[in-house]
């Protein structure tokens, strides 16, 4: 050949841009609306859709994922390292939603937090499917996830129809905002349509803003900073809520700009303080923050009380009704209620995908996957831990969801790490807590359902298989505590989280072997779950040594308040068992030295029973019963009347605790006046229609629970024994 060589035209790299920063020639975010557009007033920020086959090895699309969000899922097929094709395909529906965009001071802010780049999810309909474990057939949404059920589950569907291969094709062409000729009225026919739609939208009622002087009531910076340290050392190990780098950012911003700051910042922060305020080592302090964390804790429940549930349906919206569950049980604000909404927490979670791994939504940043599974395994974590409470089954079963647990990465690793890098580390790290738990999640729930079937009991049998696998996830989880404290990380780290983790796993424990127990001294085959049961519940008392987890214990409702309700009436069942046991007067006093660390136990529940009632319980019941039970045992070791003892302990109890909760009304009367920083601000003016995750709860602040067991079985059968 003589002439000149053939060019091969290259074929161009499908632009990840939006239109305007192309146009202008500068670096995009690729988030909607990118921060150029923000920055410059562009009111429209749009991208080009593409539906090329890409093909592209596994660590690009890691390092495109880190180094931005981009706001189109590309259709992509991932190749293993042997060199063949993965099984996950991602494939793109070309049309675009006519969703409103967030306002563009909101998209500012969430432009600094990675964190956030997950609530910018493609506004494009995806049909995904998973590696190894077949199809996930679901359509993407924003930041939903849907099952064919859904109305936009059937666009995938059509989408390959020959007949429609036209439509397609102009409906397409007529979302862009670009004007291709001759259909340039009809695209900007479209764009009109879709900027009246917007504006249409933002009239409806969505979510009331925050008071504007909530930033008032917020103690000052030293405090705020100490708060802040307490959470993220206590609360944080075991509930994976937040992103501590991302959180301090907004912190930084708040503390520059308080009237400036996101109000989901700002929600967040006094919902930290809530939790915070109920460990501090001053008791002055503890309850200032414990009045004023009733007012923060109504605000964030009408703030994220929504009409529109969607609105809600964020990463951030997420955060904040974690925080906001646990804020009720630790401030008694419908603790024994939480069941109900940690079910409508679920739901939200499964909408928005979070039951299905990341790795089978496309591509994500590495702190996008772990966020998401941080975030999950917490809600799954609340719930069976509610459900317990509630005497309820819990609302989800491990088959409903295929979520990897979370790794053991710290939070500053997840911007930096290599995605291939393993998570699993010898060294067990602040986030091993969550991973623990994780491990043990299957056998709880199970265990949460057998306590709490409303059906026929399970077999005995039944019963002590799951209480020895939970016997076994204790002494192993025992085991990795200590040699996490063999680390020594300091007290806010092997304290702590290392009394919660256990007490979160021997609970179950305790209620699994605890209708049994109460029958040991009629039937002696269930003899050996009272000694399950006296040893978990002697465990759990021992969690009264630990300073920061004993003002946990004094203050929180729910989860936080069995040691009273079921340890200590499983120590006054082996109490009165052994002394039941012993022939005679000397053979009581020649064994009581064997029995005084059991005694010194009971006083110490005593003890704590009366404490409670000091910070706020309001229910006497549980420590009446405790202060009978203990003069009942004090009788029967010096050979003394237990009727008597038992009527005079009753008598002194009550007299203790009409003094105490009379103080109390008085000082909750002189509590009462409205604060001035809210003082424009009242729950009725911003709640709408009452919903399961909105609503009055102060109806729900005496946390009475029913002992009618107790009165019916135990007293009886206590007062008949002395009436003898």
């Amino acid at each position: 050949m003589t002439g000149t060589p053939q060019t091969t035209k290259k074929r161009r790299r499908p632009p990840l841009s939006c239109t305007e920063c192309r146009r202008r020639k500068v670096r995009c975010d690729r988030i909607r609306p990118c921060g150029q557009c923000v920055a410059h007033g562009s009111k429209l920020c749009t991208y080009e859709e593409s539906c090329a086959e890409i093909q592209r090895p596994r660590k690009a699309i890691v390092r495109e994922a880190v180094d931005s969000s981009a706001d189109t899922l590309t259709p992509s097929t991932t190749k293993s390292p042997s060199g063949g094709t993965s099984g996950r395909t991602v494939q793109e529906i070309q049309l675009r939603s006519d969703e409103p965009a967030a306002p563009a001071e909101e998209q500012s802010d969430r432009n600094e937090n990675a964190h956030r780049e997950s609530q910018s999810h493609t506004s494009s309909h995806c049909l995904i499917s998973r590696v190894g474990s077949g199809p996930i057939h679901a359509t993407l949404s924003k930041t939903r996830l849907f099952g064919n059920g859904h109305w936009m589950s059937t666009i995938p569907l059509v989408e390959g129809l020959p007949m429609l291969g036209a439509i397609s094709y102009h409906t397409t062409m007529f979302s862009r905002t670009v004007n291709h000729e001759p259909d340039s009225s009809i695209v900007d026919a479209v764009a009109q349509c879709k900027q009246l739609a917007r504006g249409i939208k933002k009239q409806l009622p969505s979510r009331s803003p925050l008071p504007a002087g909530i930033h008032h009531s917020f103690p000052n910076r030293l405090l705020m900073d100490e708060l802040v340290q307490i959470y993220f050392s206590t609360f944080e190990s075991c509930y994976r809520i937040l992103h501590l780098p991302s959180f301090q950012t907004d912190y930084q911003n708040f503390l520059q700009q308080p009237e400036a700051a996101h109000p989901s910042a700002v929600v967040k922060l006094s919902l930290i303080m809530s939790l915070a305020g109920a460990l501090h080592s001053d008791p002055a302090l503890r309850h200032e923050l414990s009045v004023q964390a009733q007012s923060w804790i109504q605000i964030s429940q009408t703030w994220l009380s929504a009409p529109f549930e969607k609105d809600r349906l964020t990463i951030d919206g997420i955060q904040i009704h974690c925080l906001l569950l646990l804020s009720r049980q630790v401030n008694r604000i419908g603790p024994d209620l939480v069941w109900i909404s940690a079910g409508s927490l679920v739901r939200m979670a499964m909408q928005m995908g979070l039951h299905q791994d990341p790795n089978d939504l496309g591509p994500m940043s590495l702190l996008q996957k772990e966020l998401r599974r941080r975030l999950w395994y917490t809600i799954l974590e609340i719930n069976v831990q509610a459900a317990l409470d509630s005497g309820m089954p819990p609302t989800i079963a491990v088959s409903d969801y295929g979520t990897q647990p979370p790794s053991s990465f710290l939070d500053d690793e997840l911007e930096n790490v290599n995605q291939q890098e393993s998570s699993t580390k010898m060294i067990p790290t602040p986030t091993s807590f969550q991973c623990l738990l994780a491990s043990s999640l299957p056998l709880r729930i199970e265990a949460a359902k057998l306590i709490n079937s409303l059906q026929e009991g399970p077999s005995y049998d039944h019963v002590l298989r799951v209480g020895s696998e939970l016997t076994s996830i204790c002494r192993n989880a025992a085991a990795f505590l200590d040699n996490h404290a063999a680390f020594g990380e300091g007290s806010s780290t092997t304290g702590f989280p290392h009394s919660w983790c256990d007490h979160l796993h021997r609970r179950f424990l305790l209620c699994l072997h605890l209708p049994y127990a109460v029958q040991a001294n009629q039937n002696p085959l269930y003899s050996y779950s009272l000694k399950v049961c006296l040893e978990a519940g002697l465990d759990l008392v021992s969690l009264l040594e630990n300073d920061t987890y004993r003002r946990l214990l004094l203050v929180g409702g729910g989860m936080f308040r069995d040691i009273i309700t079921q340890v200590g009436l499983v120590i006054f069942i082996e109490l009165m068992t052994q002394l039941e046991s012993d022939s005679s007067t000397s053979a009581k006093k020649r064994n009581r030295a064997r029995r005084e660390p059991l005694i010194a136990d009971a006083r110490k529940v005593v003890r704590y029973a009366h404490d409670r009632v000091r910070y706020g319980e309001t229910n006497v019941r549980s420590y009446l019963f405790l202060c009978m039970a203990m003069a009942q045992v004090e009788a029967l070791l010096e050979g003394l009347s237990t009727k008597e003892a038992i009527i005079n302990a009753a008598r002194d109890c009550l007299t203790v605790c009409h003094g105490i909760l009379e103080s109390m009304a008085g000082k909750s009367m002189s509590h009462r006046t409205i604060d001035p920083n809210l003082g424009s601000w009242t729950y009725h003016d911003m709640a709408p229609t009452p919903t399961v995750v909105n609503g009055d709860f102060d109806f729900l602040n005496d946390g009475d629970i029913d002992f009618g067991f107790l009165d019916s079985c135990f007293f009886q059968q206590w007062i008949d024994q002395t009436m003898v």
